[in-house]
């Protein structure tokens, strides 16, 4: 049967379900065009602001961009906690909070969007927005600010939380207020009360508002107590945050390459101390051989080569005790009793540089130092080498030695002959050529000093200190009490640690909330520029 189609009525059907999908699409911005790396931004807020007098049950926020709707939930904070369920609206760019009850009569209400908040290329909004309107004739007006920094870098502990208490405080119980610090670690709480308060830095993990105390690392600030008058403002010195982790670092398996080449796998990135050594134990747990490193990877820094001292041999079972591995955070690493056989393969690993420590420039009396991938045993890396002094070659250079995988080159006397250059030739097996290392030699008048001075001080307290390059794997740890001066830096950037040590044990205390023991004054600076045959002068006051 032939049915005729009303063209009317099939336009009509067309267009409703265009606008069905439309309606039902994740809202997006336009693609194409440079990359787009800005937060969103609140283009306008009802009410606004500092409104009094409020009557009504609903906020809206205006974004300049879409928004990733799911980053919203987590990210909003009502203050103080009124126990009020809300509801969230979306018209395209326009966030609705609606509370389903009327709000208390004289008080100033705080909604606060987080910082996590992403529009739809997850470009964070970078810094909490705060609309605080006041239900009575006045709108609290109080302010303190702080900054959170990273105890280890300096750098701002973006995304770190202050949880705030009023008196009468109680921190087992929910803070009435909380602040989120910024990209550059700077932390606001605004339209305060007047009255006594204590603040909190909290690894808020579970999103609370509440310290529990079991499971989170708290920090207390150096006052703690802040008294706020009506309408007043305050600023809470810098606190340092100690990025705590006390999880060790788990070995989850070894693999052999042969009967001595050992590959550990880790569950995280780990370090070698100086004091790194391995003991092969065998199937009774008695020592069966001694260990040591070869080199982490480069690529996985998870991933560690040692070589065994004696072979290990083929279906006999293995575990091992470690000493010396560690992560960032200097826990010691474990092995959770894991077990391995042993190998008759053939070593088979290509013998090759993996790095030189010569790169940044060594000093006067520095050695050379190259690593290579596996024990050296072939007399041809030492033979192969050239050294130029100046215009002269040696072939034969004396003072180069070699242990397990490293290379060593030192001056023919006590330091490199100052104002000659200096080229080594070094055989690299993998590329069957030498490799040519010409390092900067920095000579006593290229050398720089550095002066460090308390000011503003007149407490006798220990002053400890810590200067450090990573690069040149350089590190002076000392303590002077008014200043010092040190000498013989090479001319390069250097991260200065300054800490009073008020309780005399050697180490920085960040301080305690129960009981209340302020941290000790900290300081920190980076990219200190230490310039040749310069005094850099540092003056620090806590």
């Amino acid at each position: 049967m032939y049915v005729k189609k009303n063209p009317l009525l099939y336009h009509i059907l067309v267009l409703v379900v265009a606008l069905v999908f439309l309606s039902c699409a994740t809202p997006s911005s336009p693609s194409g065009g440079p990359s787009d790396q800005a937060g969103p931004e609140i283009l306008e807020t009802k009410p606004a602001s500092g409104t009094t007098n409020f009557k009504g049950n609903k906020f809206e926020f205006q974004f300049s961009e879409f928004v990733n709707r799911s980053s919203i939930p987590n990210n909003i904070t009502v203050e103080p906690d009124l126990g009020l369920e809300y509801k969230i609206k979306w018209k395209r760019k326009r966030l609705s909070i609606e509370f389903q009850d009327r709000l208390p009569d004289s008080t100033t209400v705080i909604l606060t969007l987080g910082a996590d908040i992403t529009d739809t290329k997850q470009n964070k909004i970078g810094a909490p927005i705060t609309l605080a309107v006041s239900t009575g004739d006045e709108i609290d007006q109080g302010r303190l600010t702080g900054r959170l920094r990273i105890a280890d870098t300096g750098e701002g502990a973006e995304g770190a939380k202050v949880l705030l208490y009023r008196s009468p405080i109680d921190l087992s119980e929910k803070a009435i207020y909380q602040a989120q610090a910024d990209t550059g670690g700077i932390f606001n709480f605004s339209y305060l009360r007047e009255g006594n308060y204590q603040a909190l830095y909290v690894d808020d993990r579970n999103r609370n508002k509440i310290w529990d105390q079991g499971s989170e690392a708290a920090q207390p600030f150096s006052r703690q107590i802040i008294e706020l008058e009506k309408a007043g403002s305050d600023t809470l010195d810098v606190l340092y945050i100690v990025q705590q982790d006390s999880l060790a670092p788990k070995l989850q398996g070894v693999g052999l390459f042969s009967s001595k080449r050992m590959r550990l796998r880790f569950n995280e990135n780990i370090e070698l101390q100086d004091n790194a050594t391995l003991t092969v134990l065998d199937s009774l747990g008695n020592t069966y051989s001694e260990a040591y490193p070869l080199y982490i990877s480069q690529k996985d820094p998870f991933v560690l080569f040692a070589q065994s001292e004696k072979d290990l041999g083929e279906n006999d079972k293995y575990s091992l005790s470690l000493e010396g591995i560690t992560d960032e955070f200097g826990n010691t690493s474990i092995t959770d009793g894991i077990a391995f056989e042993g190998s008759t393969q053939v070593d088979t690993t290509l013998q090759r540089v993996i790095e030189h420590r010569t790169g940044n420039g060594i000093f006067p009396s520095q050695r050379v130092e190259v690593m290579y991938a596996a024990p050296i045993n072939d007399p041809m890396l030492i033979d192969s080498i050239v050294v130029v002094e100046g215009n002269v070659s040696f072939s034969d250079w004396p003072a180069i030695y070699t242990e397990r995988n490293f290379l060593f080159i030192e001056p023919q006397e006590e330091t490199w002959i100052e104002g000659v250059d200096y080229q080594f030739l070094i055989w690299n097996p993998a590329t069957q050529r030498r490799q040519l290392l010409e390092p900067e030699i920095w000579d006593s008048p290229e050398l720089g000093e550095l002066a460090l001075s308390i000011t503003g001080e007149d407490s006798i307290s220990t002053i400890s200190f810590s200067l450090i390059n990573e690069n040149i794997d350089f590190k002076i740890d000392s303590s002077f009490t008014t200043s010092i001066i040190l000498q013989n830096l090479a001319p390069i950037n250097y991260q200065l640690i300054v800490f009073k040590d008020e309780n005399g044990n050697n180490r920085w205390d960040s301080g305690s909330v129960i009981p209340f023991q302020a941290p000790e004054p900290y300081y920190l600076q980076r990219n200190i520029n230490v310039r040749s045959g310069f005094t850099s002068e540092i003056f620090i006051e806590f």
